[in-house]
């Protein structure tokens, strides 16, 4: 089992490190797309390898061994898991389960209130008097694009059509949910934080692109969002809700201003082959904690 376990935990490792070097140089959906997967599957592996480990101690506490039906002592005698070791894995796990809890109750509540905020319409686009210039997608259901007055003020009308067509990409798509799966799998598993940078740069890439090809003037876009930049350089980013100045904007800009990116099938297999190697060593560690608590399963009315 500790062999197992060790092998779950280094491709996680494994799967932090180079993931968003090679997300980086995948076409934005592609990487949007595979990286949330890939996160999702390494933090439900990282958690269910903690998992194994604090049971092989947990176990070991006469109540939890007599409602699962097995040998506290057998347990003690046949775990090949150090306590200490067990022990720091129940920390852990404590601790991203928290994590993860009061992540998905925050985002829940600010996805509550953005819904509650921009859906008393049925227009697709919604315009708010404000004067802070901002431009976002609500998500699905009923997702709508709210932009402010303030934004269409400071905009020429080819900017604004840049601004729509960037945020019907983020509709169309769902991107707030892809980033709130992203963001999920991060508070469970902190390692994924520079991943998730990627995903939240990807998105907007990914409809920056489409954009690109509503309008058909790559120049144009990347202006456009230079210029939202320059107006929302003091404002705070939204949690829940895709904004027009998401991701890395100088980097964005940059690429609209190169061609258009191309597949790159041998690093998207490369992500795969990870994401294969961690859910083979997930699957090696619950065949070889099913077989440990087999061997010290009992019979409660011997």
């Amino acid at each position: 089992m500790t062999a197992a376990v060790s092998a779950a935990l280094a491709a996680m490792v494994a799967f932090t490190l180079v993931a968003p070097r090679l997300g980086d140089r995948l076409p934005p959906a592609a990487a949007a797309r595979v990286l949330t997967i890939g996160s999702l599957v390494v933090a439900a592996s990282t958690g269910f390898a903690l998992s194994v480990l604090a049971l092989t101690w947990l176990g070991q506490s006469p109540p939890i061994a007599w409602l699962a039906e097995w040998s506290a002592s057998e347990l003690d005698a046949a775990s090949p898991v150090p306590a200490f070791v067990a022990i720091i894995g129940l920390a852990l796990l404590s601790a991203a389960s928290l994590r993860l809890v009061i992540r998905a109750a925050r985002r829940g509540r600010a996805l509550i209130d953005v819904h509650r905020a921009h859906h008393g319409t049925s227009n697709a686009v919604i315009v708010v008097d404000s004067e802070q210039p901002d431009a976002f997608t609500t998500p699905w259901p009923g997702g709508r694009i709210v932009l402010t007055s303030a934004l269409l003020a400071a905009l020429t009308p080819a900017e604004q059509r840049v601004v729509i067509a960037h945020e019907r990409a983020h509709l169309r798509h769902q991107h707030a949910w892809w980033l709130l799966l992203a963001d999920l799998a991060e508070a469970a598993n902190p390692l994924l934080r520079p991943t998730v940078g990627v995903v939240q740069h990807a998105v907007e890439r990914w409809a920056d692109e489409e954009a690109a090809l509503v309008i058909g003037d790559r120049t144009l876009v990347a202006r456009t969002v230079a210029r939202v930049a320059l107006l929302r350089h003091d404002t705070n980013a939204r949690q829940v809700a895709p904004a027009a100045t998401g991701g890395h904007v100088p980097r964005r800009v940059q690429a609209l201003l190169s061609a258009r990116p191309r597949r790159q099938p041998w690093l998207t297999m490369a992500l795969v082959l990870l994401l294969a190697c961690s859910f083979l060593a997930t699957f090696a560690v619950q065949r070889t904690g099913d077989a440990l608590f087999d061997q010290v399963a009992t019979v409660q009315d011997r």
